[in-house]
């Protein structure tokens, strides 16, 4: 991928569709981490039209869309979040979502997307960029930690039975 080409700007509502259908493969993804801890929305990709529609409504998200030429390839979700007392944490930037197209991987676009995303967490007034990845998911770990980001938390989960 020539790193040239590509471009990273805030999304719109035209670009609805595009993070729909992002956001869905994104989270089947993680189901395939592990379907015991990761759920997609009933409704599939107008479940996250929906969400992401209301998002782009409110002053403390940016939602950011990758594009190489004029053809989409990732988006990135940002979230001011307040402090909470459950998480133990200051408010702060929380990057909800990174995703970037299968076919367009290995090409310096995820580390783009986490760059603008720490420019919006910035532009949020954030002094932090806090994120989640799936244990599973090695590259991805790999790209953040090569950014700088450090683990502070382990989730962990076990199923019961009733």
């Amino acid at each position: 991928m020539n790193e040239q080409r590509l471009t990273v700007r805030r999304a719109t509502d035209s670009d609805l569709t595009v993070l729909a259908r992002f956001g869905f493969a994104l989270g089947q993804l993680h189901v395939g981490f592990d379907g015991e801890r990761f759920a997609v929305p009933p409704g599939g990709e107008s479940a996250y039209e929906a969400f992401f529609r209301a998002e782009l409504q409110r002053p403390e998200v940016v939602l950011l869309i990758a594009e190489a030429g004029p053809q989409p390839v990732g988006y990135a979700f940002v979230r001011m979040e307040p402090m909470s007392l459950v998480e133990i944490r200051r408010a702060g930037a929380w990057l909800h979502d990174i995703y970037v197209d299968p076919e367009a991987r290995s090409g310096g676009i995820g580390r783009r997307l986490l760059e603008a995303a720490k420019e919006a967490a910035l532009a949020l007034g954030s002094s932090s960029l806090m994120l989640s990845a799936s244990s599973q998911n090695a590259a991805a770990r790999q790209l953040f930690e090569r950014a700088g980001l450090r683990p502070t938390m382990v989730e962990m989960r076990i199923e019961l039975e009733a």
